[in-house]
């Protein structure tokens, strides 16, 4: 029977894994996390409404969010049979950091359009089988208008381990990539938990 081991799981069992081989790549940095201390960010003068927010954020979470983050959370995972480890899956080439850094960059910059205000939940017709454990599209607008500053500060908490995720990329540093990737998965159920599924008591 196979067994999927994914990036959360192989974050409890790092301490007794064997020593990964070093890549014999490099990787080109595109992203500009590591600026000098000195330097001023320009300030946003753009008012809201020139902003382009037809797009829900349940389109956002299905088109850009879970599969950045999936891309992410799978890029180091071993199927294991009872006859031992089968296939050991991790970036290896430049082509997948490349890919592994487009996905955190995505992550990243998905969470600005969330933060922009006028966005609705989801613009689609109510599907009569939405599931009664969560919240619905109106529901969910009522509690993330009623605690913007909560809505605000899981996005950014999001952003903030993508970062490091980002930089464990640049670094290829396994490890890292698994240790972060299960703090963005955190920081995305804690607000699921809040603001997607009701209560189960």
């Amino acid at each position: 029977m196979k067994i999927i081991i994914s990036i959360a799981t192989l974050a409890l069992l790092m301490a007794c894994s064997a020593e990964q081989p070093p890549c014999e790549t490099s990787l080109t940095v595109v992203s500009d996390i590591n600026q000098p201390d000195n330097q001023t960010p320009v300030e946003n003068t753009i008012p809201d409404e020139y902003f382009d927010t037809d797009t829900s954020v349940l389109t956002l979470m299905n088109a850009i969010i879970q599969p950045s983050a999936l891309e992410l959370w799978q890029a180091v995972r071993y199927v294991v049979t009872a006859e031992g480890v089968e296939e050991d899956i991790r970036p290896q080439t430049d082509a997948d950091w490349f890919r592994l850094q487009a996905s955190a960059i995505s992550l990243i910059e998905v969470g600005n359009s969330l933060l922009i205000p006028g966005r609705v939940m989801d613009n689609e017709p109510i599907d009569p089988d939405y599931p009664d454990y969560q919240y619905r599209p109106e529901e969910i607008q009522a509690l993330v208008e009623s605690d913007a500053e909560n809505w605000r500060a899981y996005i950014k908490e999001m952003q903030f381990f993508t970062k490091n995720t980002l930089e464990a990329i640049e670094e290829k540093d396994l490890i890292g990539l698994m240790e972060t990737g299960a703090a963005i998965n955190n920081s995305c159920q804690g607000c699921h938990a809040e603001f997607w599924y009701r209560p189960t008591n």
